[in-house]
C-alpha cells in the first residue's frame, strides 16, 4: 500500500487496478535508449513480470541516453545489469533476461510467453519480424522510434480494429539508405521521452484507463515541442501472415548482391583458412566486446571511406558490427571501389562471439 500509494489514490485506480499490474507479463525487446525508461517505470509501477531481450554489452557511448547504466557497467551484458538493478528497485517484480538476438529461432517462444510486447529495437529486421509475429499471435505491440530530435509512437494489434506497422510502412526499408543512431545521432532526452510514452501506453493497456494509441501515430519534435496525432487506416495489400509458415517464408533481411552471410564461428574459421582474408570491425572504438583470435582491422564506419586503401591487398573481406546492419552499409561502400573481392557479412554481428 505504501509503495504504490500515489497511484492507488487516483480516482480511477485502486486495489483492483494494481492487481492487474501485478498479474501482467510484459516483454521489452531492446534495453537501449527506449528500453531503459520503459523497464524502469514499468518495474516501479508494479508490473508483475518483465522480460528483456538484448544481446549487447554496455559501452561508453550508451551512457548518454541509456541512463539505467553507469560507468561501472561497461563491458557487462545489458540484460544482466537490468536484472540486477531492477531487482533492487522493486523486488516484487519478476525479471527474466534473454541475452540474445530475437530471430526466427526464438521469436515465437518469447512472444507467446507474454501478454504485451514493447518494441524498443534499433533495426528493421527485428522490428518487422516482431510486428508480424505479434499480428499472428494477437499480442499488443507498443512501438516507438527515435531519430535525431524526432520520435514516433503507436500501438499495433490492439482493440476491436487493430492496426499494424505495415499499415504505416508496408515494406522493410533498405537499411543502407537509412542512417542509424550510430551514424545520424540522437538526443538522449528524446529516447527518455519516447520510452516513457511507451511505458504509459503499456499501463493504459493493462489497466484499461485512458485511450490507447491504436490506429494513431504520434510524432514529436523535441526541439520545438511540435507534435501531431495522425490517424491511419488498414492497408489490405500489406503482408499480414495467417500462419507461422507465412512468417518463416518471409525475408526480413535486406540482401545485397554478391554477399554471403555468416551465421556461425565454424564457417568464419573456414573462411580464414584462405589467404589474404581480413575481418573488418566497423563498430565505434568504445563498443565491446573486442574480437580476439582473428586477423581484425578496426575501422569505424564513419571513417571507412578514408581508409579504403588498407583493404586493397585482401581478396576476401569479412565485415562485422554490433547487429549486422552497419556491416552491410560498409560492404555497399567498399564494393563501389573493389567490386571483384569476396564479401562476407556476420549476420547477427558481435553476438556470434558471445554465444
Amino acid at each position: 500500500m505504501e509503495r504504490y500509494n500515489r497511484q492507488l489514490i487516483l480516482p480511477v485506480f485502486g486495489i483492483a487496478t494494481q492487481q492487474k499490474l501485478a498479474d501482467a507479463r510484459v516483454l521489452v525487446v531492446g534495453a537501449g535508449g527506449l528500453g531503459c525508461p520503459v523497464l524502469q517505470y514499468l518495474c516501479a509501477a508494479g508490473v508483475g513480470q518483465l522480460g528483456v531481450i538484448d544481446p549487447d554489452r554496455v559501452s561508453l557511448s550508451n551512457l548518454q541516453r541509456q541512463v539505467l547504466f553507469d560507468e561501472l557497467d561497461i563491458g557487462n551484458l545489458k540484460v544482466d545489469v537490468v536484472q540486477k538493478k531492477l531487482s533492487k528497485l522493486n523486488s516484487e517484480t519478476d525479471i527474466h533476461s534473454y541475452p540474445e538476438n530475437l530471430d526466427m529461432s526464438t521469436v515465437f517462444e518469447r512472444v507467446s510467453s507474454y501478454s504485451i510486447i514493447v518494441d524498443c529495437t534499433d533495426n528493421f529486421t527485428t522490428r518487422y519480424l516482431l510486428n508480424d509475429v505479434c499480428h499472428l499471435l494477437q499480442k499488443p505491440l507498443v512501438y516507438a522510434a527515435v531519430f535525431r530530435f524526432e520520435g514516433q509512437l503507436s500501438v499495433f494489434h490492439y482493440g476491436e480494429n487493430p492496426s499494424n506497422l505495415r499499415d504505416l510502412f508496408p515494406e522493410i526499408p533498405n537499411p543502407l539508405h537509412v542512417p542509424s543512431c550510430n551514424e545520424a545521432g540522437v538526443i538522449g532526452v528524446l529516447a527518455g521521452i519516447m520510452g516513457n510514452f511507451q511505458a504509459n501506453e503499456v499501463l493504459k493497456i493493462i489497466t484499461g484507463i485512458g485511450e490507447v494509441m491504436s490506429g494513431q501515430l504520434l510524432t514529436f519534435n523535441s526541439l520545438d515541442y511540435q507534435s501531431e496525432l495522425l490517424r491511419f487506416k488498414s492497408k489490405t495489400t500489406a503482408f499480414k501472415p495467417k500462419t507461422k509458415t507465412d512468417i518463416l517464408n518471409q525475408l526480413y533481411d535486406y540482401h545485397c548482391k554478391n554477399i554471403t552471410h555468416i551465421n556461425d564461428l565454424e564457417t568464419l574459421k573456414n573462411i580464414f583458412n584462405r589467404k589474404k582474408t581480413m575481418l573488418i570491425d566497423v563498430r565505434n572504438t568504445d563498443e565491446l566486446p573486442k574480437i580476439v583470435g582473428f586477423n581484425v582491422m578496426a575501422i569505424p564506419l564513419p571513417e571507412l571511406e578514408y581508409h579504403l586503401e588498407k583493404l586493397a591487398d585482401s581478396e576476401t573481406l569479412v565485415f562485422i558490427c554490433q547487429s549486422g546492419i552497419r556491416s552491410l552499409k560498409a560492404i555497399a561502400l567498399v564494393q563501389k571501389h573493389y567490386p571483384d573481392k569476396n564479401y562476407y557479412n556476420l549476420k547477427n554481428g558481435i553476438a556470434l562471439f558471445t554465444k
